[in-house]
């Protein structure tokens, strides 16, 4: 049976929601490194925009935030 699931634009999606591609990614395909690591590009990217730090965080301060595979 065919499973459909509604669409979204990746440039649209939030970090939780491309973590949440990348568990399923592991379980349906685990050996399309291509896409994987596209995903892990997007999630970077996504984190970014979505991480924004005000000036108690350390931003500018030699601080920094990583994303740990």
């Amino acid at each position: 049976m065919t499973q459909w699931w509604r669409s979204k634009p990746l440039g649209a999606l939030t970090a939780s929601e491309i973590v949440a591609v990348l568990e399923r990614l592991a379980q349906d395909a685990p050996d399309d490194a291509a896409l994987e690591m596209a995903l892990r590009r997007e999630l970077t990217r996504a984190a970014h925009e979505e991480w924004m730090f005000d000036d108690d965080s350390g931003a500018g301060t030699g601080g920094t935030a990583s994303l740990v595979a």
